[in-house]
This record gives structure tokens, C-alpha cells and sequence, in this order.
């Protein structure tokens, strides 16, 4: 078990220093591509939450809900002062959504494998 946690720990440091990476460069979204941004924000947001309670890196399931959500509330902050991104509160509630979904797959994942 602990082999398992320490490697999505590794997956995880991975994909939050590849989430900011790309969260901070320059993209051209076209105004038919705003609705794959949203759901780009929610499966992103989906699978860091996921990938966290995997990992263990935090025992309080409420506790890792508020700090992947304030992760991805701070990327909308300092995208704020990067001159070629801006701040969208649909991007934070996309983000939020995802963070939901990924509570009901944990519990889904718990209900159906108890001893993890």
C-alpha cells in the first residue's frame, strides 16, 4: 500500500508543477473553443482531486476538497498579473465542479474497495 501512495504522490507533485506550468503560458482560445476551456478546468480539477486522495497526502477528505479548490483559485489570481491571461470566475466554478465530482468518484471508489 505504501508503494502505491508514494507513487501517486510522485504522480501527483507531477501533474500540480504541469497544471501550473501550463496554466501560466500564452494561448490563443478561440470563442468556440471557451466551453472545451470549462471542461478542460473540470477534468483537470477531477483528476488532481482524485489523484490526492490516492496519494494520502492528506487524511481529511473535506481538508483536500478546500486546498485542491484554493489551488486552482490561486491560479486564477496570479493569472491576474500575467499579461496574456485573466481571471474568470467560471474557470474557478469549473474547477469547483470538478472538485465535486471528484468527491462522488472517492466515495464511489471507497464504497466499492473499503480496505483502500
Amino acid at each position: 500500500m505504501q508503494i502505491i501512495q508514494h507513487s501517486f504522490r510522485i504522480i501527483l507533485g507531477i501533474s500540480v508543477v504541469l497544471i501550473s506550468t501550463l496554466s501560466m503560458q500564452e494561448i490563443e482560445v478561440q470563442p468556440s473553443l471557451n466551453f472545451s476551456d470549462k471542461l478542460l478546468h473540470f477534468l483537470c480539477f477531477l483528476y488532481l482531486t482524485t489523484v490526492a486522495w490516492l496519494s494520502r497526502i492528506i487524511s481529511k477528505e473535506f481538508s483536500l476538497y478546500v486546498i485542491v479548490l484554493a489551488y486552482g483559485i490561486l491560479i486564477e489570481i496570479l493569472q491576474i498579473y500575467i499579461p496574456y491571461r485573466s481571471f474568470e470566475f467560471l474557470d474557478i466554478f469549473a474547477d469547483f465542479l470538478g472538485v465535486l465530482a471528484g468527491s462522488f468518484l472517492i466515495n464511489f471508489f471507497k464504497d466499492l474497495y473499503p480496505k483502500y
